[in-house]
């Protein structure tokens, strides 16, 4: 699977950057178009919807303004997002059942763990524009989330920028051959001297 480092690398500036989410578990990965979901602080009442109106592939992108008193997600709404196919939860507040949704292999990106649970009075709004850590989300565009952050590409370009990633990709692999077989880094970028 196409990863955000390659994302960002083949995209550039088409390629806008979430920082300071964090995964369930280190090897979490999700990629996926974004179905976005606005919920109000400490509530959790959107993102139940957001699960039942979702289509298998999409990444859930749930903004709540950072708000980390109260977990947004936990273990029922991930088991939920699991069994109707969701590729992954993208969240700029806390969550909760950190180690079952570990355990269940879920791909979750976080701010952070609360023991609390939210309210479910609303309100919240999906499929609207959303922002998280200061980055636009737009229905629909491309979320990419793994370990190194996650990287967000707008509709538009989401075929071109995707295409150009796997390219980079093929491209790594022939350079990872070349270092295998004792070339170094410098030889292979050819890059220059230092002074």
């Amino acid at each position: 699977m196409i990863g955000t480092a390659l994302l960002a690398s083949a995209g550039g500036d088409r390629v806008k950057v979430v920082l300071g989410l964090e995964p369930v578990f280190p090897e979490a990965r999700a990629l996926g178009r974004a179905l976005t979901v606005r919920s109000a602080g400490a509530d959790s009442l959107a993102v139940h919807h957001a699960v039942t109106v979702a289509q298998p592939g999409d990444v859930i992108v749930l903004a709540v303004g950072g708000e980390r008193s109260v977990a947004h997600c936990g273990e029922l709404v991930v088991r939920a997002a699991r069994l109707r196919g969701v590729a992954g939860i993208v969240v700029d507040g806390a969550i909760r059942d950190r180690a079952e949704i570990a355990l269940l292999g879920f791909p979750v990106f976080q701010l952070g763990t609360s023991p609390r649970g939210p309210g479910k009075a609303g309100p919240g709004a999906l499929r609207v524009p959303v922002e998280l850590g200061g980055v636009q989300v737009e229905p629909g565009d491309l979320i990419c989330a793994d370990a190194d952050g996650v990287a967000v590409v707008a509709a538009a370009h989401a075929d071109q920028v995707r295409a150009a990633a796997e390219a980079l990709e093929e491209r790594e692999r022939g350079m990872v051959s070349r270092i295998e077989s004792g070339e170094s880094t410098v030889e292979i970028l050819g890059l220059k001297e230092l002074s």
